[in-house]
């Protein structure tokens, strides 16, 4: 009979349309870690303001902590396994490896980073001649292995399971005798304050290094990693020359990272 009549909200009454949307809101945070704002305008077919009012109140239950242009979990302690990333917001990512392209010339000797996004970008590569990828992603080297034409650079290092990133002192020291044009370095979390964040010292580390050894880093991010914080710093998002995001990015945020001297490429 319980079950007929639906779940109990908060105040310990029947849950209606509201408590049902919030709980989505709620499944789809432990799920993904993040939500943006514009994501649960478009999912539940509400407003900007609703979503905002739902936010505000799943904050004030200590469920979530609300973002610049979204949410992320009120305790976010679970990394996202890689292949489960590959399956979320594709469509964005093949938009960010297009729009990468553009960047990206004959003869280019370019820095990927591991994570889902820049193996987006390694899927494409195979249209330009004479490449040159410096890769700490296994599973990028493995995508790129035998293309035509492409000389491929992997690190050595330790690897991470989850990530299929290697990382330390073997892996900074192959960087270290390298010169890179042009890197596409990808994160878990972006902020103005706290800069281009991600899950791991190590890796945080390998970046960073990457980073030092390349002429110019752009940073490739979809929407939710802007409602996203990760405990070690890469770098501040001034290092870059420029993001390379989805078309869901706000004007208000673009306005505010250009304002602060990395704009939205």
């Amino acid at each position: 009979m319980k079950s007929m009549l639906g779940g109990m909200n908060t105040l310990g009454g029947p849950m209606g349309k509201t408590d049902i949307r919030r709980d989505a809101i709620m499944q789809a945070l432990k799920d993904k870690g993040s939500i943006a704002l514009i994501d649960i305008v478009k999912q539940f077919g509400v407003s900007e303001a609703t979503a905002r009012r739902d936010l505000e109140i799943l904050e004030s239950e200590k469920r979530c902590i609300r973002t610049f242009g979204g949410a992320v979990l009120e305790s976010l302690k679970v990394e996202v396994p890689f292949f489960n990333k590959m399956d979320l917001l594709t469509e964005e990512k093949k938009e960010i490896a297009d729009k990468a392209l553009r960047f990206i010339e004959d003869g280019d000797i370019i820095g990927l980073t591991g994570g889902t996004t820049t193996t987006f970008i390694a899927k494409k590569l195979n249209q330009f001649k004479n490449l040159t990828v410096i890769t700490n992603a296994v599973n990028i080297a493995y995508e790129l292995i035998g293309t035509p034409g492409l000389q491929l650079i992997l690190t050595g290092g330790v690897i991470r399971t989850q990530t299929f990133e290697l990382s330390g002192p073997l892996a900074n020291a192959t960087l270290d005798n390298l010169s890179i044009r042009k890197t596409f370095m990808g994160c878990d979390g972006v902020s103005l304050s706290r800069g281009m964040m991600i899950y791991n010292e190590l890796e945080a580390e390998t970046n960073r290094r990457m980073m030092r050894q390349s002429m110019e880093t752009y940073l490739v991010a979809d929407h939710s990693k802007f409602t996203r914080s990760s405990l070690f710093v890469i770098g501040e998002v001034q290092e870059a020359v420029g993001i390379i995001s989805d078309s869901a990015i706000t004007p208000e945020m673009k306005h505010a990272f250009k304002e602060a001297g990395t704009p939205f490429l």
